[in-house]
């Protein structure tokens, strides 16, 4: 076995080497992933996030399981890839998500440094998507003592380091600009760095502003989120004042944040009656965009029973039809040269989102801290507000338990999928779609560690030829 990624060092200390037991009948651990390439397997264990290419001989012992131990199996009982036969290694999961949640520092909230916010400036928006997850969100905007409080808030919370990264979410963010910029000014007028991101849907941009967002609100990644090609975008989308075509507007937008160094992420949320749209979408992005570097358009089903403004539900069967329809779409994206999926490779987690992760916080318009975005109004979710501080008489319970769904156990990579008790986003597996993606990230891997031992040996070949010693 030759080792291509290390295992992560929190979990191989916690878990170390599993001890051969010569008497037992193996078979793989549920949750590797293995890619067939090049004559070669790839094993990746989802646990401790270990990538290893196989010796032929530890390969065909693969191919035999379940069997009972022999010597080619050493280094794959040794990494937790093989496990006996009666293992449960889902409870040792488990388990081990618990005493690493346990670990994790318990200083109070008021000392602990929290270095990324979410803010709200406000809930308004200026477009009238019927699938909106925030309708009956209470409309406000942040005042200016609000946005005040808020740089003060971040100043006393941002820890020694004295920078921050800051998403800027909504309603649409860019209707409250001008809570934007004070935040943005007060901050740096305190010494405080900041990066940030921005989920919006595009239209409010223009030279100006994506000017102002690359030098003031330093804005690194933009998702904007589309309906589909201009008819299905504009009726849904169905922007309040709009002038001419929103579609043609926010695509112009989309150029303007390229070319001034923004990432741009284009989502298109499909559902039954759009999702054949992305194909021209994709057509459409080539051709007024070409491969940008920092351009990536992907799809992603509409979550939920929204009837659209004649009453017909059009987003199918998730289960059964969405996360398909995922994959198809994105392999077609993957293919145009659009969209790269992550190369990241999965392993044992245990935070989930920011609700998990103490370094997180949520700033709504009214100045209430929250732990969660997709419910920062519910009254059980506010921990404090940015003008007083944490109460001491509240806790946020939301990321604190860690769910355990009998109907995951199985899944291949359930180590690096946390689900959380009262999660307000489901329960919605998108499995498939993962295992695309995981699968690529273990080919790219592959490849540019045999690519570095090609300019290795390449290296040493040029350094004997010249006399220069390379041991």
């Amino acid at each position: 076995m030759t080792v291509i990624v290390e295992p992560k060092q929190h979990v191989d200390r916690l878990w170390g080497k599993q001890r051969i037991r010569e008497d037992q009948t193996y078979r793989l651990m549920r949750y590797v992933l293995r890619v067939d390439h090049d004559g070669k397997v790839l094993l990746h264990n989802v646990v401790t996030g270990q990538l290893a290419v196989l010796d032929p001989e530890e390969a065909a012992a693969l191919d035999k399981l379940p069997a009972p131990y022999a010597p080619e199996m050493e280094q794959l009982v040794n990494s937790h890839c093989l496990v006996p036969a009666d293992a449960d290694e889902h409870l040792q999961v488990i388990n081990l998500q618990r005493i690493l949640r346990l670990l994790m520092p318990q200083d109070s909230d008021e000392n602990r440094a929290i270095t990324n916010y979410t803010i709200l400036p406000t809930t308004a928006c200026n477009a009238r998507c019927y699938y909106c997850y925030e309708h009956g969100v209470s409309v406000v905007t942040m005042t200016a003592q609000t946005a005040d409080d808020t740089v003060r808030f971040i100043e006393e919370h941002c820890g020694p380091g004295r920078e921050v990264s800051i998403r800027w979410f909504g309603g649409e963010p860019t209707v409250a600009v001008h809570r934007i910029d004070q935040i943005c000014e007060g901050l740096l007028l305190h010494g405080i760095r900041l990066t940030s991101t921005m989920t919006t849907n595009g239209y409010l941009f223009d030279e100006a502003m994506v000017e102002k967002a690359r030098t003031l609100w330093n804005l690194k990644q933009v998702m904007i989120s589309v309906d589909g090609t201009e008819a299905h975008y504009n009726e849904i989308k169905d922007y309040v004042s709009a002038e001419g075509s929103p579609y043609q507007r926010v695509l112009r937008n989309v150029g303007l944040l390229l070319n001034g160094g923004v990432q741009v992420n284009l989502r298109m949320n499909f559902d039954v009656g759009n999702c054949q749209d992305f194909y021209d979408l994709l057509k459409e992005a080539e051709k007024r965009y070409g491969h940008h570097r920092l351009l990536r358009v992907y799809a992603f089903p509409v979550k939920g029973e929204y009837p659209d403004r004649s009453g017909e539900v059009h987003h199918g069967d998730l289960k059964t039809w969405g996360v398909g329809k995922l994959v198809e779409l994105n392999d077609a994206a993957c293919a145009a040269g659009l969209y790269r999926r992550s190369k990241a490779l999965p392993s044992l987690h245990y935070t989930n989102c920011a609700a998990g992760d103490p370094s997180c916080m949520v700033i709504s318009p009214e100045g209430n801290l929250a732990r969660c975005v997709s419910i920062f109004e519910r009254e059980d979710q506010i921990v404090g507000t940015v003008s007083d501080g944490f109460a001491a008489d509240k806790s946020c319970s939301l990321g604190q338990h860690l769910g355990d769904p009998q109907e995951c156990a199985g899944c291949t990579i359930f180590p690096d999928c946390v689900l959380i008790d009262g999660c307000p986003g489901g329960t919605e597996c998108f499995m498939e779609e993962s295992r695309h993606k995981y699968e690529a990230a273990m080919f790219n891997a592959y490849v540019h560690w045999k690519t570095g031992l090609k300019e290795v040996s390449q290296d040493a070949h040029a350094g004997t030829e010249s006399g220069i010693c390379t041991d």
